[in-house]
């Protein structure tokens, strides 16, 4: 698997390349965006470029311009990054609203370049035109008057015009003339489609938080620069544990913190259910909630009747039995650099003849809903009421994880 990334050079007036606008690829669709959900769109271009493809090196060394969106701005996610690194860029149909006008007054504070994408020259944008630096202009959608009356104004302000959509060398020459001091476009470069293989299921972000958090004495600190390391994964657990984000140098404390208070055994869930979210490759979310499920019931069935098994190994096994699924890898390839215990990975191979395989056929042939299938006999006896309201609870507390994740 492979992640993708599409690179375009900024010019200035000497086609010197100043920075350079980074885009999301979903790679299935050749170089296009095929975005679905914005924030996720961003959070993975952010998150692959520092950590899969090395920011300073995708970009030179030079500035990275990013869309933002209005709930990663608003939410603090700009934050994470380097204001020497990334380049904050709005797009025009965020709204002016007070609440956006103080996060953008933080931004600038805080030292970060902000740019306005898509500006047409009304009124609506004056409220934000004083906090940007930047401010672009497509030069293909506008008549040569209406580009000179839009320069006159923003020259006022006064912000740096970036000419973007420069196709010709008129475009090139009429712009220069306009004082616009940046360009973007077609006639230096088209955006450049790059990818980078995607390290082992083990290697990636989320799987060596879950390898740590396998192991018999959690280290908490250790944990924590995993998560600090990567600006998504730090985001998404803040944002499900209600930490702020606090930009004084104590990230680190908080995240600790957050993972003490969340305990070894709900990290482990939250570890594996985002990395099956993360590396999804079905059609949707529905196959990752039924694993999620699965794993619940089964980890509470045997906290009701397992004395001699460990209810943590059976929520692991109950969603590991559905990653085929989910990934689109088979089974040995998943389980290779896991670190579960031998039992599980005999249920997972095939090979189990152990408590723990006789747990995962019950709750497979529970979930058919099927009473012609006998299912196989516990080492404690459970009532069919009893065993009918874990499974309801079950079902909630799984409901009510996938909506604490968001997006």
């Amino acid at each position: 698997m492979y992640a993708y990334i599409a690179r375009q050079p900024i010019f200035n007036a000497n086609k010197e390349i100043r920075s350079y606008e980074l885009f999301y690829r979903d790679g299935r669709n050749g170089n296009v965006s095929n975005i679905q959900d914005g924030d996720a769109a961003t959070r993975n271009v952010l998150s692959d470029a520092i950590s899969l493809f090395g920011l300073s090196k995708l970009t030179n060394g030079l500035p990275a311009y990013i869309h933002f969106t209005r709930n990663l701005i608003l939410n603090d996610f700009v934050l994470l990054t380097d204001p020497q690194e990334v380049v904050v860029e709005v797009m025009a149909d965020i709204s002016n609203d007070d609440v956006v006008i103080k996060k953008l007054e933080e931004l600038r504070d805080n030292g970060f370049t902000l740019v306005l994408s898509g500006y047409d020259g009304s009124v609506r944008f004056n409220p934000i035109l004083p906090l940007v630096n930047i401010v672009k202009v497509d030069f293909r959608r506008f008549t040569r008057d209406q580009l000179r009356r839009m320069s006159k104004k923003l020259k006022r302000i006064p912000v740096t015009m970036l000419a973007e959509k420069v196709e010709t060398q008129g475009d090139f020459d009429t712009a220069k003339s306009m004082d616009f001091l940046l360009f973007q476009g077609y006639y230096f470069e088209k955006p450049r489609l790059l990818n980078k293989r995607i390290p082992t299921l083990t290697d990636s972000p989320y799987g060596r938080l879950l390898n740590a958090l396998l192991q018999e004495n959690v280290d908490f600190d250790g944990c924590a620069k995993l998560i600090l390391d990567n600006a998504n994964m730090t985001y998404l657990l803040l944002q499900k544990t209600g930490f702020p984000y606090r930009n004084d140098g104590k990230l680190e404390n908080d995240i600790r913190r957050a993972l003490i208070q969340m305990g070894s055994e709900e990290l482990r869930r939250y570890a594996l259910l985002m990395l099956a979210r993360e590396n999804n490759m079905a059609e949707s979310e529905e196959p990752i909630h039924r694993a999620y499920l699965r794993g619940l019931f089964m980890e509470r069935l045997m906290e009701r009747v397992g004395d001699t098994v460990d209810s943590g190994q059976g929520f692991l096994l109950g969603m590991f039995s559905l990653m085929e699924n989910i990934l689109g890898t088979k089974i040995e390839d998943i389980l290779d650099g896991v670190q579960l215990s031998q039992q599980i990975k005999d249920v997972l191979s095939g090979q189990g003849g152990n408590e723990y395989e006789t747990f995962l056929h019950y709750v497979m042939i529970y979930e058919m809903e099927n009473p012609k299938l006998l299912l196989p006999k516990l080492p404690k006896p459970i009532g069919d009421q009893e065993i009918g309201a874990l499974y309801m609870q079950c079902m909630v507390d799984t409901d009510l994880m996938i909506n604490s994740l968001g997006g």
